[in-house]
């Protein structure tokens, strides 16, 4: 019976949600950005669409409109997704198939390699645990079959992140390779890439709601780019990929004051720094970062993961034998539960340090 599924699909394992170290409820393993809007906000978006606009096949063309504007581009270079990892599903089908391959540098986000191989494509790694951007050994593995080329910035999950002159020398090197340039935590970087994308006739960004805006539940993202890839992107995916509820809400978050925005971004930077900072002192390696989390080695993460699990805190564990040793913790933006946070790591460093 094994027959009926395509070789590709074949043992392929559905997505599973990372394991919980206990009865969490202080999530900070998903990244997540913190919520900038409140109940009653959501509340009118909702009453505002009304029983008549449920009813209704969603229209993403006023969302994509109003992002156009914002980005300065055609409309036409911009398309509306189900998340962030819907684009990244639909560039992988759309340039990838048997005997093509994708150049990865890694670790990064778990599902461009898995959108990759579910196309049918080869995925090339290419080592980057942080620090500057392999940018030649990026290109020296690129061979005739390279048709992508992944780029995270930040990245996932270590938070490095690509210089604008880096990603400039990457698409003007591999003129015939297309650049799937992912800016999911670009909002929290010292430096955003999107206009230095733009500029490259072979570069796509993939951009979304779920982090800076907090709107991870409502599915919502969207790409941009050369209006030919942006096209194929477009048919590769079905006519009505979001709610009329994330439409809605997308368009009124895009209106939330950029004091706001730019406050929830502050107050993640800060928690990252003094995040970091707890961690050193307690005798951790962490990893610089630009993004809303840390990545962090501990001599026995095993236990750490477990001791901030019994605390209701649940971090990232990863499977991959090669990160072990590594949690990734994100940054919760706000003062209460950032304070629960600290003060579970504190007890845990202590502890950890009284048993050595």
């Amino acid at each position: 019976m094994n027959a009926l599924v395509k070789p590709s699909m074949r043992g392929v394992k559905p997505y599973a949600a990372p394991a919980r170290s206990g009865p969490n409820d202080l999530l900070l393993d998903l990244n997540e950005g913190a919520p900038l809007v409140s109940d009653a906000w959501l509340a009118g978006v909702a009453r505002s669409l009304g029983a008549r606009g449920v009813r209704r096949y969603p229209d993403a063309s006023a969302l994509e409109s109003e992002l156009a504007g914002r980005l300065g581009v055609e409309q036409d270079g911009v398309v509306v997704t189900n998340g962030g990892d819907d684009a990244i599903d639909r560039i992988c089908r759309i340039c990838l198939g048997p005997g093509d391959s994708i150049v990865l540098p890694t670790p990064s986000f778990e599902m461009i390699a898995r959108s990759a191989g579910l196309a049918g494509g080869a995925v090339k790694r290419v080592p980057w645990m942080g620090g500057v951007f392999p940018v030649q050994r990026v290109i020296d593995s690129c061979d005739d079959t390279t048709r992508c080329v992944a780029v995270v910035s930040p990245n996932n999950p270590t938070g490095a992140v690509v210089s604008p002159e880096a990603l400039t020398h990457l698409g003007r090197s591999l003129p015939g390779v297309l650049l799937m340039v992912d800016l999911a935590y670009t909002e929290f970087a010292d430096v955003d890439l999107t206009g230095t994308a733009l500029s490259l006739p072979n570069a796509v960004i993939v951009r979304t709601f779920s982090k800076a805006y907090g709107l991870a539940g409502l599915r919502l993202g969207y790409a941009v780019g050369p209006r030919h890839v942006v096209d194929a992107m477009r048919a590769a995916g079905g006519p009505f990929p979001c709610s009329a509820l994330s439409l809605a809400a997308g368009g009124a978050a895009l209106g939330i004051p950029p004091d706001s925005v730019r406050a929830g971004l502050d107050r993640v930077r800060l928690e990252r720094r003094e995040m970091a900072s707890l961690l050193r002192s307690g005798g951790a390696e962490v990893l610089e970062s630009q993004a809303n989390f840390l990545l962090a080695r501990f001599g026995d993460a095993e236990s750490v993961w477990r001791a901030l699990g019994e605390r209701g805190i649940r971090v990232k564990r990863f499977a991959d034998p090669a990160m072990h040793g590594w949690l990734r913790i994100g940054c919760p933006g706000d003062p209460a539960d950032f304070a629960r946070l600290t003060e579970g790591l504190s007890a845990v460093l202590r502890t950890r340090e009284g048993a050595r």
